[in-house]
């Protein structure tokens, strides 16, 4: 793929159904992003999710080729909002319970509690929450259908060649330019297009991203105004938070000061954990017996 083939939306304003809502002091016992997610009104949809994690950082930055303007997109991941407590996602991070997710083809359903780094805006500063259409019945039964046959798509495929990207292992070139969507997107767009719902009708090929999905929501609102007779789609609706437009990542060594990412001088806890350890266990140094004298008294 390359970026001859991407179409530019010829409207004049962006989706005027598309609010930005600013985030207010989250109650306590909630955590700012679904503390925000719950003032939206919200509880099913589309949720797309802007990381600061090195794998959030690098998945972002790819999805610059599919911009003109070459920046870096606001989104990393995304997932399908249910009931308002649920996402339902294939993340690239998250690799424990790996045999669960093998047989679920990559699928993990994200329960949105204190424990979800999704909550917490240090790690994920970039929410938004959008509807394409009002058939949330539906669109499950083919998230689920994916889940179980793999012949729709594999999921696990896309995983594993995104890990290899964004871990910098052998030669991998960006996953997009290859024909491998990331993985979450694609899972939103098969089953939106089960539905005969287009995610993402200004993108060339089946790379699919949360980039697409929004850009789709935000500019191409009117390829919607017109849907198949078959199709339960709608203008595309939703809310948005934006708090790092720039893309960073939030290394093991660093701070958060309000926005703003801050390096310390602090080693790694890790290392220097062991470190320690091996100065505590290590045996005391044995100092050099004393040479007995041979000089003979007289």
């Amino acid at each position: 793929m390359n970026l001859s083939g991407l179409r530019r939306s010829d409207v004049a304003q962006g989706n005027p159904l598309l609010v930005e809502t600013p985030s207010t002091a989250a109650p306590q016992g909630e955590v700012a992003n679904f503390a925000w997610l719950t003032s939206t009104g919200y509880r099913d949809g589309v949720v797309l999710l802007g990381g600061t994690s090195i794998v959030d950082f690098r998945m972002r930055v790819a999805q610059s080729e599919l911009r003109q303007d070459l920046l870096p997109s606001f989104w990393s991941t995304c997932g399908l909002l249910i009931d308002g407590d649920v996402l339902m996602t294939a993340r690239v991070d998250a690799i424990s319970n790996s045999s669960a997710r093998v047989e679920r083809n990559g699928l993990e359903a994200v329960k949105l509690d204190a424990e979800s780094r999704y909550g917490d805006s240090m790690f994920y500063p970039n929410i938004a929450v959008l509807q394409f259409t009002d058939a949330h019945a539906a669109i499950k039964e083919h998230v689920a259908r994916i889940g179980q046959e793999r012949n729709i798509v594999d999921l696990l495929a896309q995983i594993v060649a995104w890990l290899g990207y964004c871990w910098a292992v052998g030669d991998r070139g960006n996953p997009l330019m290859q024909g491998h969507g990331i993985p979450s997107a694609t899972l939103l767009e098969r089953a939106h297009g089960l539905a005969n719902i287009d995610l993402s009708p200004g993108l060339p090929s089946a790379s699919s991203c949360p980039e697409a999905i929004w850009q789709a929501a935000r500019w191409w609102y009117e390829a919607y105004d017109r849907p198949e007779p078959s199709s339960k789609a709608f203008t595309p609706r939703g809310a948005y938070l934006i708090r790092q437009p720039a893309a960073a990542a939030l290394g093991i060594r660093d701070d958060v000061q309000g926005d703003q990412i801050v390096r310390t001088t602090r080693n790694d806890d890790l290392f220097e954990g062991l470190r320690q350890r091996a100065e505590v266990e290590s045996p005391p140094s044995r100092s050099s017996p004393k040479r007995r004298s041979t000089t003979k008294k007289k």
